[in-house]
Formats: structure tokens, C-alpha cells, sequence
């Protein structure tokens, strides 16, 4: 006579779990390293929020633009999992912001 026990395998999802990150994933229950520093989340949102077609800063319209396209960049490299350009975005990012950024933190 053979006694089988039962197995259960628990599958879990992967994504950012910090709340504070601008890619938060509610749904992820196990961090996977892919959260947009907070460091950034301030400057992404002035940058681009802030930005008028009224004004004539072009500079500063630049900046803007600059950020919101390195950020998307950085949400598309996330996505496909590709950390050569996910860490040269958040380089990007930390310059234009003015932030630090340490591939290894």
C-alpha cells in the first residue's frame, strides 16, 4: 500500500513592492529589485508636471522632456528585465536629477 502526501506549490509574483516607487506592483508580493528609486520619484514628477507650453525656459522644457523619456525607457528596460539598461537609465536619471545613484544599493 502506498501513502502519497500531498504537495503544494505556492507561486509568487515578482515586482516592485514599494509603495513609494512610481512602478509599484500591488499585485507583487516578492521584491525583485526593479523599483524606481525614490530619489527620482520627486524629480519626475516636478519635471514633468511642471512643464508649460506658455513658458518660454526652453532649457527647462528640455530638462522635462529628457527625464519623462529616460524615465519610460527605464519602465520598458524593467519590463524585458534588462539591467544593462536599466541601470545606464537610472544614470541618466540621477544626473539629470541631480541624485546619486549606486548600481549596487
Amino acid at each position: 500500500m502506498a501513502i502519497y502526501e500531498s504537495l503544494t506549490i505556492k507561486v509568487e509574483t515578482f515586482g516592485c513592492t514599494n509603495p513609494d516607487s512610481l512602478n509599484y506592483d500591488a499585485n507583487a508580493q516578492l521584491d525583485d529589485g526593479t523599483c524606481v528609486d525614490t530619489a527620482f520619484t520627486e524629480c519626475i514628477k516636478n519635471a514633468v508636471y511642471n512643464v508649460s507650453l506658455k513658458d518660454c525656459d526652453l532649457d527647462n522644457n528640455k530638462r522635462a522632456l529628457e527625464i519623462y523619456t529616460y524615465y519610460q525607457s527605464l519602465k520598458a528596460a524593467m519590463k524585458t528585465k534588462n539591467n544593462v539598461k536599466i541601470n545606464m537609465y537610472k544614470e541618466k536619471l540621477a544626473k539629470l536629477c541631480n541624485a546619486e545613484y549606486c548600481e549596487s544599493c
